[in-house]
């Protein structure tokens, strides 16, 4: 399943499984260590599979219909093939060099105004984690992952209209700041 589908909540049960695992495990890790926090999820994800094949077996042995809920994993290719790897990594990389040359720029000030907006975004991120640590951002994060495709789409024509007329604004913004620094 795409994530696409997974962050518009089109198979409900799923987009819930993925969003409270994924949100109970950044809360755990808010009050336990990592290693305690995989090693729980691990168990759990193991007394989970034991209880269905116990509950499989139970069934047959009952003579009742009953599907096997593991059958989807079973049959699942988990194999990892050096073409899938290439293939997520090359954007990565791309992402990172392009990265890399724009820190470029504005550190060596190529641009005044586009190193002053730098200059702002990272003041700005000083308040940011002096209130927040990274685990919540992260948690917050992962909320609004998974909240704001689905708000957007129930919204989307004023969301279109409203981010227009933003866009406007910081354009008409950026031009007037712009011509008043040299070139």
């Amino acid at each position: 399943m795409a994530l696409r589908n997974i962050l518009n909540w089109s198979d409900p049960s799923l987009s819930g499984l993925i969003f409270g695992s994924g949100f109970v495990f950044l809360l755990s890790l808010s009050h336990f260590s990592l290693l305690s926090v995989i090693a729980y999820f691990s168990l759990t994800l193991l007394f989970f599979c034991m209880g269905c094949k116990v509950y499989v077996h139970l069934m047959g042995t009952l003579k009742k219909p009953c599907k096997d809920p593991l059958a989807k994993v079973e049959v699942m290719d988990l194999a990892i093939s050096a073409e899938n790897i290439e293939a997520c990594l090359a954007p990565v990389v791309e992402g990172l060099n392009t990265a890399t040359s724009q820190l470029r720029g504005l550190c060596l000030v190529h641009n005044y105004f586009d190193s002053a907006k730098f200059a702002a975004v990272l003041y700005v991120a000083t308040f940011i984690g002096s209130i927040l640590n990274t685990l919540t951002l992260l948690t917050i994060t992962w909320v609004i992952l998974f909240v704001l495709p689905t708000v957007y789409e129930q919204n989307q024509a004023k969301a279109d209209e409203v981010l227009g007329q933003v866009k406007t604004q910081y354009e008409a913004i950026n031009k007037k700041v712009a011509a008043m620094l040299p070139a």
